[in-house]
């Protein structure tokens, strides 16, 4: 790996704008029988939420947000603010 070749550093406009995490637990916390994450991201949130609605057809909770620069103490650091939350058990009905 190249030190200036890296391709983990965050890009030049920062991080995408959304990002999606969704999680399918079962079972006990010291022995579970399912848990299953997955993470997304994107600028678009349209495909997001399309992937969300698909994820918790499947049993997953899915929680999608939104990044947002934060401007003290830090102003390169960012914060996730709650755009939407999908779950199988309101989905049902």
């Amino acid at each position: 790996m190249s030190d200036t070749d890296d391709s983990s550093l965050p890009r030049a406009g920062g991080p995408p704008r959304y990002r999606l995490d969704a999680r399918r637990f079962r079972g006990p916390l010291h022995a579970p029988a399912r848990n299953d994450h997955e993470q997304h991201e994107s600028d678009d949130l349209a495909p997001l939420v399309e992937l969300a609605r698909a994820l918790v057809a499947e049993g997953f909770t899915a929680w999608i947000y939104e990044r947002v620069r934060r401007s003290v103490p830090w102003p390169e650091a960012w914060d996730l603010r709650l755009v939407t939350q999908l779950d199988p058990d309101r989905s049902r009905g």
